[in-house]
């Protein structure tokens, strides 16, 4: 068994953004330091406000509170806000009727 083992490389997400005037593809994630850092493909530049936008954008930030705080144009942020919004997914329940759980009311209701 070897004691270095090669981490599997995940493809990191990009952008395609126009800043400045000029249209580049953003790294979305950090690629990280060391000797296990993502190596950028040609042409990608990782940005740190992007990053952070991107960040941001996942946690609830709006694109004019991004626009505001990071100084980007607002159809760069409002693009990072698109991007991070997560997927819909199947309709969640409740917890207690997911659990099967039922309470007795003696109001009926």
């Amino acid at each position: 068994m070897s004691r270095t083992s090669p981490q599997q490389q995940l493809p990191l997400p990009t952008l395609r953004l126009v800043v400045n005037g000029i249209p580049t593809t953003y790294l979305l994630e950090d690629p990280g330091t060391g000797p296990h850092a993502a190596s950028l493909p040609d042409g990608v530049v990782y940005d740190l406000r992007i990053h952070a936008a991107w960040v941001l954008a996942r946690q609830g930030h709006r694109t004019s509170w991004l626009a505001t705080h990071l100084g980007l144009p607002r159809p760069v942020a409002r693009a990072i806000v698109t991007t991070a919004r997560p997927t819909p997914g199947p309709p969640r329940l409740p917890a207690d009727r997911a659990f099967g759980l039922n309470y007795f009311s003696p109001w009926g209701g």
